[in-house]
This record gives C-alpha cells, sequence and structure tokens, in this order.
C-alpha cells in the first residue's frame, strides 16, 4: 500500500500539534511493545501479601510444656513405585492452566516434577529456621513426608514422629512450577531461578476452630483439598472417639491430595482475604497464588554464600509473621486438647481417658506431670532432629546442590531477559523509522518490513536455546532428590541425648531414632507410677435435650448418666454431631463449657462457650459460626435473647 503525502499546513504551529501527537502516539506504542515484550522473561511481583514485623514476639500462656507450636510438613522424596503417577498427576491437575501432553514434552514435564520435590525441601529450610529463631526453644519440628502409591492413589506419610508430637497449628509448605515447558517464560507459577511460587496452607485440631474444622488458611488452588481433608479429619477424630479407640488417618500433604483428586469442590466455605477489613470473619484466609521475584543480586549470590537468603526476604518473614500473629491469638490449650489426649494414651489408656474428664484427683495430677515431662522429652528429641535435618538440607551438601541450580537457573532467566530487552529495543526503533518515514510520505512497503524473519528467528532460538539450559539444570534436581535418603541418613542417625525433669529428679535419655527414645520413655513411665485403673463407665450416657440420641460420657458418672467434668459426645441417626467438653449433671450439659454442633450438609459447625443447662445454651455464651464475627450473647433455654457483654462471660480452662 502506498500511503499518500500528508497535506501542507498553512502554518508551523499547525503543523506541529499532529506532529507532536504522532510522536506521543510512537512512545505509547514503543512502551506497550517493550512491555509486552518483557511478559514472556518470567516476571514476578515484587512483594509478597504477607509483610514481616520485626517488632512481633510470640506469647505462650499454655499450661502445658509437652505441646510444640509448630509443625512444618513438606513433600521431601518421591517412593520409586509412585514416580510414574506422580509425574501424571502432576501434568493433568496443573495450577494456573491447563497441559495438552505430548511425547516431546513428558521428559521435561518429569524433570519439573523433580524440581518441585527438590525445591520444596530447601525452601522449607527457610520457613523453619525463621519461625524457629522467633518462637521457644525446640517448639518448631520438621515433618518431611515420603508421596507414595496407596490401593491406587498418591498419599504421602511422614518420614518422622514429629507429627505424633501435640502441637498448635500446622503449615503445609511446597513451592510449585507449572508442568508445561513451552510457558516457563509466560504468566503461569512458576519456580526457577529467582522467580518462586509458594503454596502454603495452615491447619490444627478442629477444637481451635471448630466452625472450619481446624482449617484457617489455604493457599488458593489447594483450599478445595485442604478443606475436604479437614472435614474428614474431623470426622475421623469424633468416630474414634465415640468407639475408644486411636485415630485411624494419617493426613497426607494437601498438595498431594490436590494432585490425586484434582481441584476439589469448596462449597460455601466462608473465605477471606488478608486484609485487615475481614480479619475477624470467622472464615478461612485465602493466600493468592503468588508469583514472587527475589532479589536478583542476592540469587546470584546464592552458590558461594550460604548466609544469604532471598526467598526469607521476600515472602518468609512475611509469612512467619502471619503465623506469630495467629499464635498469638489463640487458647493453646485449647488447640492440643484432644492432641495431648492421644498422646498420653500411648503411655497409659487409663490415663488418656482421665484427662478427658478433666479430673483434678492427686493421683491423676502426679501422672500427667510424669507424662507431660516424658512429651516434653520426645519434642525436645524430635526438635534434635529437625535441627540436624536442617544442617543437612540447607547447610549440607544438598543445599549447596541446590543453591548452585538456582543461582545457575537465576543467570539463565537473566540472560534471557536482557536478550528480550535489546529484542525490545530493536523493534521500537524499528517501527518509529517505519512510522516516521510513513509520516514524511516514503514509498515503504510495509508488507516487506512485517515479512522480515529477523526478529523472530532470534525469538525462537533464544526461547530453545533457554529451555535446553533450563532442562539441563533440572535435570540436576533429580540427581539431589535421588540421594535425599542417603543424604539425610546421617542427620537422622545421629545420637541424641535429651534430660527428663521430674519433680525432684533428672534422668537423661540417649538414642538414635524415635522408636528407640518412645520405648525408653514408656520404660520410665512404667518404673515410675503404677498403671491407673480405669475410672471410666464405657456405659456412661451423654445426651441432648433436642434429639432421640445416646451418646457417650468421659468423667464422673452417676447412676449411668454423665455427672461432673468431662468430655461428652452424641450422633444420632442423621449424623448430627454434638461434642461437649465441660461440666454435665443428669446426663446432659449442665455449668460451665465449650460445644461443637455439626450437622451433616451444612458448612462448618457453630461453637458455644459459656453457660448452658438441662443441655441447652442458657447465660452468656459466646457463639462462633462460618462466615460471621465472632459474638457474646444472652441465651434462655437455647434461645438467643440479644447482646451480653464480653465482661461477664466465662471461659472455659482446657
Amino acid at each position: 500500500m502506498h500511503f499518500p503525502e500528508p497535506r501542507k499546513q498553512p502554518a508551523k504551529s499547525k503543523f506541529m500539534r499532529p506532529y507532536f501527537c504522532t510522536q506521543s502516539v510512537l512512545i505509547l506504542l514503543a512502551a506497550c511493545l517493550l512491555l509486552a515484550g518483557c511478559a514472556g522473561t518470567a516476571r514476578g511481583i515484587k512483594q509478597s501479601t504477607y509483610q514481616p514485623d520485626e517488632s512481633l514476639a510470640a506469647v505462650d500462656h499454655s499450661r502445658s510444656q509437652a505441646d510444640a507450636m509448630v509443625v512444618i510438613r513438606y513433600p521431601a522424596f518421591v517412593d520409586a513405585d509412585a514416580e510414574t503417577a506422580y509425574y501424571r498427576l502432576f501434568e493433568q491437575h496443573a495450577i494456573g492452566g491447563t497441559v495438552k501432553p505430548n511425547d516431546a514434552s513428558g521428559q521435561q514435564v518429569d524433570r519439573l516434577a523433580q524440581s518441585v520435590i527438590a525445591k520444596s525441601n530447601y525452601y522449607s529450610m527457610s520457613l523453619y529456621r525463621e519461625l524457629r529463631d522467633k518462637l521457644p526453644d525446640a517448639s518448631v519440628l520438621l515433618s518431611p513426608h515420603i508421596v507414595e502409591l496407596v490401593d491406587g492413589h498418591l498419599t504421602s506419610r511422614p518420614l518422622l514422629a514429629a507429627e505424633e508430637i501435640p502441637s498448635v497449628v500446622t503449615i503445609d509448605f511446597s513451592v510449585y512450577t507449572f508442568p508445561d515447558p513451552g510457558r516457563m517464560m509466560d504468566s503461569e507459577p512458576l519456580t526457577f531461578g529467582d522467580i518462586v511460587t509458594p503454596l502454603f496452607v495452615v491447619h490444627a485440631n478442629r477444637w481451635l476452630r471448630p466452625s472450619t474444622h481446624g482449617l484457617l488458611l489455604s493457599s488458593e488452588p489447594l483450599v478445595g483439598a485442604a478443606w475436604a481433608q479437614s472435614k474428614q479429619q474431623a470426622s475421623e477424630q469424633v468416630a474414634s472417639r465415640l468407639e475408644n479407640r486411636p485415630v485411624d488417618l494419617q493426613r497426607p500433604l494437601d498438595f498431594v491430595s490436590y494432585l490425586d483428586l484434582g481441584a476439589q469442590e469448596r462449597g460455601d466455605l466462608p473465605v477471606k482475604s488478608p486484609g485487615e477489613s475481614r480479619r475477624d470473619v470467622v472464615a478461612v484466609e485465602i493466600h493468592p497464588l503468588e508469583k514472587i521475584r527475589m532479589q536478583g543480586e542476592t540469587v546470584a549470590r546464592l552458590a558461594g554464600d550460604r548466609s544469604v537468603d532471598p526467598f526469607a526476604e521476600d515472602f518468609v518473614k512475611g509469612a512467619a509473621t502471619r503465623i506469630v500473629t495467629a499464635l498469638n491469638r489463640v487458647d493453646h490449650d485449647r488447640a492440643t486438647f484432644f492432641t495431648r489426649q492421644a498422646a498420653l494414651s500411648r503411655f497409659d489408656p487409663q490415663l488418656g481417658e482421665a484427662f478427658l474428664s478433666r479430673s483434678r484427683n492427686e493421683a491423676l495430677r502426679a501422672r500427667l506431670q510424669m507424662a507431660e515431662a516424658l512429651l516434653a522429652a520426645e519434642r525436645r528429641f524430635i526438635s534434635a532432629q529437625s535441627a540436624s535435618l536442617y544442617e543437612g538440607v540447607y547447610d549440607g551438601v544438598y543445599g549447596d546442590q541446590t543453591r548452585e541450580i538456582i543461582a545457575a537457573e537465576y543467570q539463565l532467566l537473566e540472560e534471557r531477559r536482557d536478550l528480550a530487552r535489546k529484542q525490545n529495543i530493536g523493534t521500537v526503533l524499528a517501527i518509529v523509522a517505519m512510522a516516521g518515514a510513513m509520516y514524511v510520505g516514503n514509498d515503504m512497503d510495509s508488507g516487506n518490513f512485517f515479512e522480515s524473519q529477523t526478529m523472530s528467528n532470534i525469538l525462537a532460538l533464544s526461547s530453545v536455546w533457554a529451555m535446553s539450559s533450563a532442562f539441563s539444570a533440572h535435570a540436576q534436581s533429580k540427581i539431589v532428590g535421588e540421594n535425599f535418603l542417603a543424604q539425610m541418613a546421617p542427620a537422622l542417625n545421629e545420637q541424641v541425648t535429651v534430660q527428663v525433669e521430674w519433680l525432684e529428679s533428672r534422668q537423661e535419655i540417649t538414642a538414635r531414632d524415635f522408636a528407640e527414645f518412645r520405648g525408653q520413655t514408656l520404660a520410665l513411665y512404667q518404673q515410675s507410677v503404677r498403671a491407673l485403673s480405669s475410672e471410666t463407665d464405657p456405659e456412661c450416657r451423654f445426651e441432648r435435650p433436642d434429639r432421640d440420641a445416646t451418646g457417650r460420657w468421659f468423667g464422673a458418672c452417676e447412676s449411668g448418666l454423665a455427672a461432673g467434668t468431662g468430655y461428652g459426645l452424641v450422633i444420632d441417626d442423621e449424623g448430627d454431631v454434638l461434642e461437649y467438653v465441660g461440666a454435665a449433671q443428669s446426663g446432659m450439659a449442665e455449668g460451665l463449657g465449650a460445644m461443637i454442633l455439626n450437622a451433616p450438609g451444612e458448612t462448618g459447625a457453630v461453637f458455644f462457650e459459656g453457660e448452658f443447662r438441662s443441655g441447652l445454651p442458657d447465660g452468656v455464651v459466646r457463639v462462633e459460626e462460618p462466615g460471621r464475627k465472632s459474638r457474646v450473647r444472652m441465651f434462655r433455654a437455647g434461645q438467643d435473647a440479644g447482646a451480653a457483654s464480653i465482661e461477664d462471660l466465662q471461659r472455659i480452662q482446657f
């Protein structure tokens, strides 16, 4: 096409206006092209949702010294029999988009899947170190998981016994990389070089947050899987107590559950953003899927300097602040009440039952002191294992290899970005020259201009080179991952000595693994105290006035009915569940207590804490339900009679 000459202007001032207008359009066009070109070079956000608060200190008012504050779970290793299933599910259930599998990309997808495990190992250590340094001694434990295939389903189980220790909250942590190698430089979630996409879930025992079954926070893609697992875990806990048996459920990692079943429905589960405006609403906080670009200068130094940690600066410190804030707001004794009961039952089943009764019997108190001292020793043993694991992963060969991979990936990305910038500048100059020629009336064939393959060839060749180099680096992650158990075995098999303090006595226990250590703590308990005779009547009834159903009571009993303090549970034929901790009389809640009501088909549960009469809330009661702010109300025979003062509320001690 021949562009006509511009019409001559009668005056210079009139000529300059369209000239400047055209120049502005060209500059704007150039800026758009520059941004468009950079979009293909793996950009990320500079600031995470969670921001650090260095002045924040942890507060622990719990009466028990047996519990940990935090357990960090993460995928550490994939069993050989599960590798194929893991690779294909990683490809099929991609976060951030869909993947069209083909034979050519299969090996590359597998390498990306391997890198998720290798880098989750490494980045988890950053979160561990930050929380370890912020929280009391020996209160942060690591729980690495092995990914397995069981009965055709992808699952995971812990390699250490950290999850057997009562803990206030549990964190599921990993990092993610989109499985389509052709999109690595695009906008999908990515962990490569200075770009990292964390996946973050925080959950607890359901009594910490009954209305959401203990689920506190979840990365957006995992919320359906995390919610399904929290509901299943709550149901199993109720069933196990009704049948008076140990909990027969090991919760796999939420990320692994997501891979196995895909993005599960979360229904009308109330959720909220991390913003302050809805912080008090009882809902699951959603952590948005973040592709964070860490400080490049720091990433470049990783291979030669172990002291630098860009991930801590750009995500972990903020995430740790969020965890400490949550820990400061919750009742630690309530959070660990039932996990402590399960742990105590390992020493003495009757002691575990008596603990549920909340008895103040002197003989029981002495046994509890002994058992909790041993539980605290077990926590310190796992803490020592966690410290050794950290040193092996972060400060050892494993950490050195991973840092080399990350630094090499960063150099690759920087070269790709630099090339993209040069391409963009060249493209802009060419378009400006063409537009200038058009303006002054030169005879230019735009078709010939755009038929030039120079820019597209450079782009294509650089992309091929970048991807080839990228997967060469990722191939190293398979070597690192395959050697995980061999490299970590010395760290996990070190001899650990822990001092047990009980009353006036002190004794040291030394062992190389937790099974040996637990055997010694159990023997010490049995040598020190006689087994507690059962005071629980398995036929003792606990009831609710509005249902024709009979439940079970763990505590004092009169004439076959609940009396005194204890724990009660009722499940009716329709599946409605009532759980209660507190005082009872004539088989029903009577006095100060806490109650959970959960009906099948309902989202979450309703929690009442305060005064009860004849099995119903009666008096000043705090109410917590999904999607609403916690509130203090006056109840009369189970009916809400209006607002009440929080100063009049009596709280139960767990």
